[in-house]
This record gives structure tokens, C-alpha cells and sequence, in this order.
């Protein structure tokens, strides 16, 4: 079919050849007749398309992590109760609580001990914070910020060395001085301890971003969960069901689908009894968010302390292993039945698809033109163009990274950022 030249149109191509010819705005309400049928029907695909989810990423819907023993000590004791507290099912719930407890005790002791070394360990070892210690290495000898190392001198590549390895170092000059105090000039111009400083500056804050990033799918589905206890009614619906197929009989649809009676037995998220939403408020949200607080703080804290590049690299990703501790548990301790019912656990909808779902063809043609194109064309672009993941993540990051250096840090007179002196603890454990 030829290009279709519809007044108040506009030309895509310009290459004198043939053209396909789009509308604008001041020609909608009677496009639809002048369209192709290969463009009229690519464009009641799209508008329907972008409405469905374009809902599904607005509003979205609540659901519960299917493979976390924390979306399990919600869901089982709900479809327990659902269930009549049968004995099977009273059981699985109570082993979801054990699972549950297990995942707490043991994300708070390693996060216990990541605290211990960083915290503890570093100052016994007398270990300065790192800040931003050889940060603009690559601008030194000149008079540039944070050109001096924790030992008072110049860094430059060929003295940067790790803390473990520059500790040595200095206690062997400082032995020799001991030693030999009468040489003390001597010694200190010939043994050049080097200086502890950052390998690669933008390769941490790389790793930080890295590291955000890997923390922000649990924060999305930790306060998935709030929502859930705040939108789900607080009736006693329940939340499995039998239902065998209304439009032929049932031997009939299994034949059909290969169905088994288990297909016929849908779970999904129901109601909940106000008194059950305080309980996983405060023994499953509370401990959740609680634990990746801590975990992001004193994650941004290790990696702001990690000097060597392959050290950052290596803690970016490994730091995460204990946010996901939950899933793991899940997929080793749990039983069959109830990571069945965890896969096929239905969200809660958010969002209504009643009026599209009886909208016509030309309704749907004449609302995506009208949204698509001509002057709102570029406010549908920009209302998408922002990736608000993508700056939720960098915020975190910065904010993190801010209370590093108000905790940790002191700006000098050139204006590098130091560390604040360093004290011995008072305790020896955590």
C-alpha cells in the first residue's frame, strides 16, 4: 500500500522516495480511517501496551519475596489460617518462623563481625581511616589535596602500598631508630617506609555504586512489603482457593492443559487480620529493614576503607552475600510443598484494567495519538526519560558515603580530607 497523505501530517523520511506520513496533533480526530492497516494495527498494539504497563510500573502491585524465608513467614501462616490450621500447615508456619529466626540470628552476627574488624580490629592494629589519602595521586608532587599520606610525606605509585604491608615498614624503620638511636638521621633517609593511601579513587566510588545497587533490590522488596500490609485488607479473606474451571468441566480443561488437580489450587495474596499485620510488622519488616541499615552502613564504611582496586572489586560483590543469606536458607532448609506454594503465590493488583479492557479499537487508536504524538509526544518522553531508579541509587550512595566522612574524616588547612585521631577501644568484642 502507497503512503497515505493525510492533511496535517508529517513526513519521517526525506529522501524523495516513498513516505510514510505520521500524524500531528491538529489531525487526530480523523486519522484512524487514513491509516494503513499495518500501521492502525501497530498502533492499537502500542497504545494498549503502554497503558497496561505503563499501570504495572506506576502503581504496580504488592507481593511477597517467593524465594526469601522472610515472604514465607508471611505467606504460610496466612494460608494456614486460610486452611483452618490443619496440622500439616501448622507445622510449615511454625518452620517458617524457625527459618525466620535462624536468617536474623545469623545476618546480625556477621554483620556483628564485620563491625568487630572494622571498628574494633583497625584501632587495636592502630589502622587510620583511609578518607581520601592519595586520592589525587596522579596531581602530586604539586601542590594538590590529599598529597600527603597518614606517615606525614608525599605519595606517589612507587611508595603506595597496603596498610598491612606499609605497618611493617614503618615498624622496621621505627625499630632500627630504637636500636640504633645515635644513626636515627641516617636510618630515616635510607629506610623509606612508603605511604598508605587509595590505589584508585574513582574505582571505589565505582565499587560503592556497585555495591548501592546490589543493596537497592532488597530495600524495593523490603518496603514491597509495607505496602502489602498497608493495602491488603484487614479481613480474614482467604488466600488459597480451589477453583475448577468455569467454562467446561473439569475432566475436560485437564485433558485439554495437561492439568492435574494441584493446577487447580491458586494461591494468592488475600486478606490479613489487623493483629497479624502488627505481628509481621514488627518480627519481619522491623528485623528486615533494620538489618540492610546496618548492612549498607557499615558496607559503605568497609569499602570506603579498602584501599587496592581488586580488594574494592572483590567487596563490592562479596558484601551482598549477607543480604541474601534469607534466600539461601530458604532454597536449602525449606520443603517441597512450601516453595510450591511460594512460586505460585499471586500478587495483589494495585491498578484497575476494567476500562481498558472494554475500551474499543478506535478509543484506544485515538487516545495513544493523542497522548503519543504532536506537543505531548515530548511530555511523554520526558516523563520517562528520568531513570528515578537510577537516582534513588545514587542518593543512597551519596548519603552513605557523606556520613563516612562526617563520622570518619577531617578537612586540613589544603583542604584534604583526613582522618580523625585515632583511639584505642575501651572493649574487645563488638
Amino acid at each position: 500500500q502507497g503512503p497515505v497523505d493525510v492533511p496535517g501530517s508529517r513526513a519521517m523520511y526525506q529522501n524523495g522516495s516513498a513516505q510514510q506520513r505520521y500524524p500531528d496533533r491538529s489531525a487526530y480526530a480523523g486519522l484512524a480511517p487514513e491509516l494503513s492497516d499495518e500501521d492502525r494495527n501497530a498502533y492499537i498494539a502500542s497504545g494498549k501496551a503502554i497503558t497496561y504497563l505503563g499501570k504495572m510500573e506506576r502503581d504496580g502491585s504488592c507481593g511477597l519475596e517467593r524465594g526469601s524465608v522472610y515472604g514465607a513467614a508471611v505467606a504460610i501462616p496466612q494460608i494456614a489460617r486460610s486452611s483452618g490450621w490443619s496440622g500439616t500447615m501448622s507445622a510449615l508456619a511454625v518452620r517458617s518462623y524457625m527459618f525466620l529466626v535462624l536468617n536474623i540470628i545469623l545476618q546480625l552476627f556477621l554483620l556483628c563481625m564485620i563491625a568487630e574488624s572494622e571498628i574494633l580490629g583497625s584501632a587495636f592494629a592502630g589502622k587510620v581511616h583511609l578518607c581520601d589519602f592519595g586520592a589525587d595521586m596522579e596531581k602530586c608532587p604539586a601542590e594538590a589535596q590529599n598529597c600527603r599520606g597518614p606517615g606525614g610525606t608525599t605519595i606517589s605509585a612507587p611508595r603506595l602500598y597496603s596498610f598491612d604491608v606499609w605497618s611493617t615498614r614503618v615498624y622496621i624503620r621505627d625499630s632500627l631508630v630504637a636500636l640504633f638511636a645515635d644513626r636515627k638521621e641516617e636510618i630515616s633517609e635510607i629506610v623509606d617506609p612508603g605511604e598508605y593511601g587509595i590505589e584508585n579513587y574513582y574505582c571505589r566510588a565505582a565499587c560503592c555504586f556497585i555495591f548501592m545497587m546490589g543493596m537497592m533490590d532488597d530495600l524495593h522488596k523490603t518496603l514491597g512489603l509495607a505496602i502489602l500490609l498497608w493495602h491488603v485488607p484487614s479481613d480474614r479473606s482467604k488466600w488459597v482457593k480451589y477453583e475448577p474451571p468455569s467454562w467446561a468441566t473439569r475432566e475436560h480443561a485437564k485433558r485439554v492443559h495437561g492439568w492435574c488437580e494441584l493446577d487447580l489450587v491458586k494461591y494468592g495474596v488475600g486478606g490479613m487480620p489487623f493483629r497479624w499485620k502488627i505481628a509481621n510488622l514488627l518480627f519481619v519488616f522491623v528485623p528486615k529493614i533494620l538489618i540492610w541499615w546496618i548492612l549498607a552502613t557499615l558496607g559503605m564504611h568497609f569499602l570506603m576503607e579498602t584501599a587496592g582496586i581488586v580488594d574494592s572489586i572483590m567487596n563490592s560483590m562479596a558484601l551482598t552475600f549477607v543480604i541474601n543469606l534469607d534466600e539461601m536458607i530458604f532454597i536449602v532448609f525449606t520443603t517441597v510443598p512450601v516453595k510450591h506454594m511460594m512460586d505460585n503465590l499471586e500478587d495483589h493488583a494495585l491498578f484497575n484494567l476494567e476500562s481498558e479492557e472494554g475500551e474499543s479499537e478506535e478509543d484506544t487508536l485515538t487516545r495513544y495519538m493523542r497522548a503519543e504524538f504532536g506537543s505531548n509526544k515530548w511530555k511523554s518522553f520526558f516523563n520517562l526519560l528520568l531513570p528515578k531508579r537510577l537516582l534513588m541509587v545514587l542518593l543512597l550512595m551519596a548519603a552513605f558515603v557523606w556520613n563516612y566522612y562526617r563520622m570518619n574524616c577531617n578537612r586540613a588547612e589544603d583542604g584534604s580530607l583526613v582522618s580523625k585521631p585515632m583511639r584505642l577501644p575501651t572493649v574487645v568484642r563488638f
